[in-house]
């Protein structure tokens, strides 16, 4: 299938070396356009990143993607397979951001960027910002990504931009949309030093006309009452969707529908974010059939959906009339555009006014939640000017302006002038890994999982149980909804006598790794207590679960439905911990295998890139790496490490007799009752020392010789003492084995570095460590160190699965 000519003007621009913002109109292929480049340079092998994030504000918008893709990829035949991967709150798949083209949420990916990343550990916070940095990035329905309030500059949105201001030049990144406002459109692309593609009236008439000859067309009505059941059954023909801005008026109009419909031929479906992945996704998949352009599939004969947000992006699919609450106008024509989606076709949009919410002080207020209340008005105005009208792509760029004009203007002059402390809150969160950043950075209102079980024993892992990421404003208002239920309720036992709880992860040392990770479950008290928590459990006696309303709270009940419990999982690599006995370099040796098979081509682009942009060496990335492998280690050969790895090994029956073996790993296996044993009773006569800050002092020598790059020798110093834990900035006393020496040169060996005139600094010299590694506000040195750390923590991983 050929490209459209907007898509090829953004295949020549990305092909080029420039980044590009997109606006096209729904249903026109805006993915198709951002994807080519990617995938054409994947099978051609062309100068290009290896990896793709492609990010979007919801997640039913990833789950097509993914699944659209997965197939597609396999169709295509590449010569090197490509793994498509999806990364939401919802299906975490890819926490580590190993995948080739990964679809995520905006949350998931941009928290990444951040180093917190939802995905993963406060420990492990600093590995998957290099992917992130090294990739190929597109952002998809950008105006919908989440601001943290009205007046503000804060949010997802303009994180992004920032972000995207510094890497200029460094990596390829696509912004689209079919909803930006002029003024948006243009100040961005001077920002950002993109280019602008937009499809031009002649392009949108001949995709909108297709081979039916005749343009899709839609009908505009606004409607001065609230929806309601008997108003969507009489505009009703065949396929009809409604779309609610919050989930409980979303359940309860389904319920008046159900009712409405009693004993007719017409089916009612129900999606929310509140439904189990499986259901979802059933719900999904019918509704693709049902509304979608094969209408040979359809096995329905008459089928009204009753939505949220979830519909307005991501389902190719298609209705004769739809019915929506006022929005904001560029969600509003989100909307829209799933109704006479395609080419030839007609239909009609009905948008409605929002129920009225009553103050404790009996004042009543329309309630526009989750949107602007400003937006909303001003969207109401200018479709009632218009009410009856047809309105085409031009028309509808119209309302976008005289909506999101002013808006945007002074979202970007807000975002110039906090430029400085965004910036606080961005090195806040990448170089202390300040978890609270996020709720400004990304989203104010973000996600918090949702369980519901007996007792929190009953979860198992509670990070891998089955949940429901909510709003975190949402579940406040379950937290009330729950304590108005609990007035006159008694639980049987004193262990069930509770209503909402929160864990809190006890760390293990992150020098020894086999020490598995412990919760405590505090109760929620005060709502309060909910903003700085990613999950809670909720007392089961008040949920109550099924395919068609889905997840919701009820008064206390003897069935109360309960949440899969999440696995305690032993795995080798990241996820668990077993190990055979290896020297210090064979450690190393095994460690640049796996970064010369599974990484080095990924850094081939960005290495370039630096180069030419930032004015580092040639190369000066992998040597860099090359040198955090060679030197991670090296405090490992403390004295007392090694005597304790004598001890070990000599009470499990495996004892080493070679003095000058340099032991980095133990013949360890968490399942054998012998390795227990001797490990408590090694403890006892030797505690091993922490390693990673005294790795980087004890090589830092070798490392800047081997750098050349003050700027990358910090990196490697930073990459080091953190590849155990993402906020480790000290060491202790040290003192390493004589044949340290030796160990060290006979792993340099197998890199790609020359010879050291330097030597190891054999005892823990009387510096600040803080003074050498990355700068705290230097954004070149953090994303250097990004780099670094990542393949460094993977590789280590990695090595005992070879």
């Amino acid at each position: 299938m050929s490209l459209y000519p907007f898509q090829e003007r953004v295949y020549d621009c990305i092909s080029a070396g420039k980044s590009v913002i997109l606006q096209a109109p729904t249903g026109t292929g805006k993915t198709r356009a951002a994807l080519y480049p990617f995938l054409r340079a994947w099978e051609y092998k062309a100068d290009f990143p290896r990896r793709c994030v492609y990010s979007v504000p919801m997640r039913v918008l990833a789950n097509q993607f993914e699944e659209e893709y997965s197939a597609r990829t396999k169709n295509f035949g590449f010569s090197d397979p490509m793994a498509v991967k999806i990364q939401t709150g919802e299906r975490a798949d890819d926490p580590r951001l190993q995948g080739d083209l990964i679809f995520a949420t905006i949350d998931q990916s941009l928290s990444s960027a951040l180093g917190v990343p939802y995905s993963l550990s406060t420990g492990m916070a600093n590995l998957n910002a290099g992917a992130f940095y090294s990739s190929y990035l597109v952002f998809d329905e950008f105006h919908l990504f989440p601001l943290a309030d009205e007046t503000g500059a804060q949010g997802a949105l303009t994180t992004t931009l920032q972000l995207l201001m510094q890497l200029q030049n460094v990596i390829p990144f696509v912004l689209m949309t079919a909803t930006f406002s002029s003024t948006m459109l243009l100040e961005l692309a001077r920002l950002l030093n993109a280019e602008v593609v937009q499809v031009t009236r002649e392009e949108y008439t001949a995709i909108a006309a297709g081979q039916a000859g005749r343009e899709r067309r839609r009908r505009y009505f606004v409607c001065d009452t609230t929806q309601s059941a008997q108003a969507i059954i009489e505009k009703h023909q065949t396929r009809t969707l409604v779309v609610c801005n919050q989930v409980k008026r979303a359940q309860d109009l389904f319920g008046e529908l159900q009712k409405y419909t009693e004993g007719t031929s017409i089916q009612i479906e129900l999606l929310h974010s509140r439904f189990l992945p499986k259901d979802r996704q059933q719900k999904e998949q019918l509704i693709r059939r049902e509304f979608g352009n094969n209408r040979t599939q359809r096995q329905i004969d008459s089928m009204i959906v009753v939505a949220t947000q979830v519909i307005e992006v991501g389902l190719d699919i298609t209705c004769e009339t739809l019915h929506t609450e006022i929005a904001p106008a560029n969600a509003l024509f989100q909307r829209a555009g799933r109704c006479a989606r395609f080419p030839g076709e007609e239909g009609e949009v009905y948008v409605y006014d929002v129920p009225r919410r009553e103050r404790a002080d009996g004042i009543s207020y329309p309630d526009y939640l989750p949107y602007s209340k400003t937006l909303c008005e001003g969207a109401w105005q200018s479709m009632l000017a218009r009410s009856g009208q047809i309105l085409d792509f031009e028309d509808e760029q119209q309302v976008i302006d005289e909506v999101h004009t002013e808006a945007d203007r002074q979202l970007l002059a807000d975002m110039q002038r906090q430029a400085g402390m965004l910036w606080e809150d961005i090195y806040a969160a990448m170089q202390e890994g300040a978890r609270e950043q996020r709720a400004r950075l990304i989203r104010r209102v973000d996600n918090i999982n949702v369980l519901a079980a007996p007792t929190p024993a009953a979860v198992g892992n509670p990070f891998r149980a089955q949940s429901f990421g909510l709003w975190r404003g949402t579940v406040k208002g379950l937290l009330r909804t729950l304590e108005e239920y609990a007035q006159d309720w008694q639980a049987e036992e004193d262990d069930q006598n509770w209503l909402m709880q929160f864990p809190m992860a006890s760390s293990p040392n992150p020098d020894d790794p086999t020490e598995p990770v412990t919760f405590t479950w505090y109760e929620v008290t005060d709502p309060s207590l909910l903003d700085g928590t990613a999950l809670v459990i909720i007392n089961s006696v008040f949920c109550k679960y099924d395919r068609d309303l889905g997840f919701r709270i009820v008064p206390p009940h003897e069935d109360g439905w309960s949440s899969l419990p999440g696995e305690f999982k032993q795995r080798n690599s990241q996820n668990g911990y077993s190990y055979n006995l290896e020297s210090y370099a064979e450690h190393i040796r095994t460690m640049l295998t796996i970064f010369r098979r599974d990484f080095a081509a990924g850094y081939t682009y960005i290495e370039q890139r630096l180069a030419q942009q930032w004015g580092l060496p040639p190369h000066g990335l992998t040597r860099a790496i090359h040198a955090a492998i060679a030197c991670h280690d090296l405090a490992k050969m403390d004295k007392r490490w090694q005597r304790w790895v004598r001890l070990y090994q000599e009470a499990i029956g495996e004892a080493i007799s070679d003095p000058t073996y340099m032991a980095v790993h133990t013949h360890w296996s968490p399942a054998e009752p012998q390795h227990q044993a001797a490990k408590r009773a090694s403890d006892r006569q030797c505690k091993r020392p922490p390693h990673a800050g005294e790795s980087a002092v004890s090589g830092a020598r070798l490392i800047a010789e081997f750098c050349g790059n003050d700027s990358l020798t910090r990196a490697v110093l930073t990459a080091i003492t953190r590849h155990h834990s993402a906020q480790a900035n000290s060491f202790r006393e040290y003192e390493l084995h004589p044949a340290a020496a030796q160990a060290v040169l006979e792993a340099l060996a197998f890199t790609d570095l020359p010879q050291p005139r330097s030597q190891l600094l054999m005892q823990a010299p009387a510096i600040q460590l803080e003074q050498y590694l990355i700068e705290g506000k230097n954004f070149k040195e953090i994303l250097l160190y990004f780099f670094v750390v990542r393949v460094l923590r993977l590789c280590d991983g990695l090595s005992q699965e070879e």
